[in-house]
């Protein structure tokens, strides 16, 4: 955490020792925590607050981790949403991914972990905001040569960047990689060729 400005993490369980244990362990790593134990007071505190990452428990009573994350696809698409999940409902958890969740935790956990994920997390929105700014200077920059030059070279770092980015989450597994970008494996070869990038070096312990 180097950041001046904390990260707000929002922590939803309604198991009292998994709060205690990740708000104890994120606060320590620099990040700003608050913790509910219910889905309704969540969906609450996200109507008046903005968190960047939402921890949430996928099966908790009334309203459930995929009400949550609804909510905060309603309120802030930029906060990244991790299900912490037991292994009844790991298929669960897969679907939710389809929906619009970042990645999901099975239980139990190490803080490693958490900290892993939250951090991929945070890196994948950085991606997808240089997205968005690029797709507006597309849209909206003057068109003149050195405009051209600017826009093409934008398109080529913020490209590079995102193949990264899904290698790293992948541990460099091309294939998973391709699936994510929804490209073909073929394409997405030649573009790791083209960048220089090696799918070696993203996997763990490399």
């Amino acid at each position: 955490m180097t950041n001046d400005t904390p990260v707000r993490v929002l922590v939803v369980d309604d198991e009292e020792s998994l709060r205690f244990f990740l708000v104890k362990g994120l606060r320590k790593a620099g990040y700003a925590v608050d913790a509910v134990d219910d889905g309704r007071v969540a969906i609450d505190r996200l109507a008046r607050n903005a968190y960047d990452i939402v921890l949430t428990d996928l099966v908790m009573p009334e309203v459930s981790g995929l009400d949550v994350l609804a909510a905060v696809h309603q309120m802030d698409r930029d906060a990244v949403v991790v299900l912490m999940t037991a292994h009844g409902s790991v298929e669960n958890a897969i679907d939710a991914l389809r929906t619009g969740a970042y990645d999901y935790l099975r239980k139990p956990f190490e803080l490693k972990e958490v900290l892993i994920t939250i951090e991929r997390g945070l890196e994948r929105r950085s991606v997808e905001r240089e997205n968005r700014k690029l797709r507006f200077l597309v849209n909206h920059r003057p068109q003149d040569s050195n405009g051209h030059a600017g826009i093409a070279s934008a398109r080529r770092e913020w490209e590079r960047n995102f193949i990264a980015d899904l290698l790293r989450q992948t541990r460099g597994n091309v294939t998973k990689a391709a699936e994510l970008a929804k490209i073909s494996r073929p394409n997405l070869h030649k573009k790791i060729r083209a960048y220089g990038l090696r799918p070696a070096d993203f996997k763990a312990g490399a």
